[in-house]
């Protein structure tokens, strides 16, 4: 059975920049760590434009956001600023997680300090974090080791310029 995500009026909003997307936020949908690393397959309608599958998308710190093509705004008439209603299932669990360096990067952004340190570490150093994370077996394990990570590195003297994982 599909659990119902949200059904409520949002308004569209845009990223700013040249061809930035236009998107419904779900800012109070706290999903959980692992909206970090992932997207959430959903189902639904924005306004009378039927949704079959969607994918929300993070926006850190546990928000996702849905967005919002440009044929289904000429669909149904708006733009960023007006109000849609916005009613979405999820069709599934959250997909496994992946990493990449930027996933991680806005993880370390959230802990004082420990963005800082990973930036001030060897290329390789960094290479080695992030594959660290990335090799741990189920997406619990993923959510401890960047937890970890982020402790770790935010405790680093100043000047360290070389900190490994565990192995």
């Amino acid at each position: 059975m599909p659990i119902e995500i949200i059904n409520a009026d949002v308004t569209l909003e845009r990223f700013a920049g040249k061809g930035g997307w236009t998107y419904a936020p779900v800012p109070w949908f706290e999903s959980g760590p692992k909206t970090y690393f992932n997207t959430l397959r959903v189902s639904g309608r924005i306004d009378a434009f039927e949704l079959p599958e969607a994918q929300m998308m993070s926006m850190g710190k546990g928000r996702l956001f849905l967005p919002v093509k440009a044929a289904i705004r000429q669909q149904i008439g708006k733009q960023a600023g007006d109000s849609v209603r916005l009613v979405l299932f999820r069709t599934e669990e959250a997909a496994p997680l992946t990493v990449s360096e930027t996933d991680f990067r806005e993880c370390l952004a959230e802990v004082p300090g420990a963005l800082a340190a990973y930036e001030r570490l060897t290329a390789a150093h960094q290479q080695a974090w992030v594959a660290w994370v990335a090799a741990a077996p189920t997406d619990d394990q993923k959510v401890t080791r960047a937890d970890a990570a982020c402790t770790r590195l935010a405790h680093l003297p100043p000047n360290a310029k070389s900190c490994l994982p565990p192995t």
